[in-house]
């Protein structure tokens, strides 16, 4: 079977999978909805990378697109036993999603050894940092699947902070108050591009403040100039309260990609 084919019966086991886990004669719970369109704005994210960035040879495109579509694929299971996308009151779902697809999805004509450095990809995209004994020959696939997830969670949470606040998704908000203020000790930590602790979120505006912090692992300049040319953190600075600290977030946060969408690598003092 030729790869576009191999594509298509994928993305339908994996339609159909998700389906799966909505109640019988009902439609999906919207959560589930949302982490099925997220998957595959993903997965269109990721070719645009790829395809953007001479690292990546085209032999790498097909594992790649392999890593997007089944980056979340343990989430069905995890809301339908946790009622949350929170890991730390569930699971890690990086770990479980790679699971699943070395247990219950057959790739016709990928290597064995191919399989493998997709699964790692997988496990490894949801954790704050990559381990330094990753190997080499996974470390491309993994920073362009955290990236392109990156990308597409941006998208939706200007979509979704942009909505009357009545109408948000709770799921979006990880299931914490939409309260005024936020926590000084995160925006400091985010500022320094250090990842965030979920148990350190106090309401969603901490949520947003840690999202700031990502810049620091931004790692393609095809990335950083799709959230630049969207002003996606612009966006975002504005559903925060007015704060000289949130401004200088902000201001460091958009330096990050500006250095890197310019293809220069960013300085150690400015990831962390």
């Amino acid at each position: 079977m030729e790869e576009s084919g191999v594509r298509q019966a994928l993305e339908l086991r994996f339609r159909e999978y998700a389906r799966s886990f909505a109640p019988p004669g009902e439609e999906p719970p919207r959560p589930n909805t949302l982490k099925l369109e997220h998957t595959f704005d993903v997965c269109a994210l990721m070719d645009r990378i790829i395809c953007g960035e001479p690292v990546f040879a085209p032999e790498q495109y097909f594992p790649a697109w392999l890593c997007a579509l089944f980056h979340d694929v343990s989430r069905f299971e995890q809301y339908r036993d946790y009622r949350t996308f929170r890991d730390d009151k569930s699971f890690d779902h990086g770990k479980r999603s790679a699971e699943i697809f070395l247990r219950d999805f057959a790739v016709p004509g990928l290597p064995a050894e191919e399989r493998r450095r997709v699964a790692s990809a997988v496990e490894f995209h949801n954790k704050p940092k990559l381990p330094d004994s990753l190997a080499p020959e996974i470390l491309p696939l993994a920073r362009a699947v955290r990236d392109a997830d990156k990308l597409s969670i941006m998208k939706l949470l200007n979509r979704h902070f942009k909505r009357p606040l009545f109408s948000r998704e709770e799921a979006v908000n990880l299931g914490m108050p939409d309260t005024p203020g936020f926590t000084e000790e995160l925006a400091a930590i985010a500022l320094r591009g250090e990842p965030v602790k979920h148990s350190m979120m106090k309401n969603v505006n901490d949520f947003k403040i840690t999202v700031f912090g990502w810049t620091s692992d931004v790692n393609f300049s095809v990335s950083a100039r799709f959230l630049l040319e969207g002003n996606y953190y612009g966006e975002l600075r504005s559903f925060l309260p007015e704060s000289a600290l949130l401004d200088e977030l902000y201001e460091v946060s958009v330096g990050r990609l500006r250095i890197l969408a310019e293809g220069r690598e960013v300085p150690e003092s400015c990831r962390s």
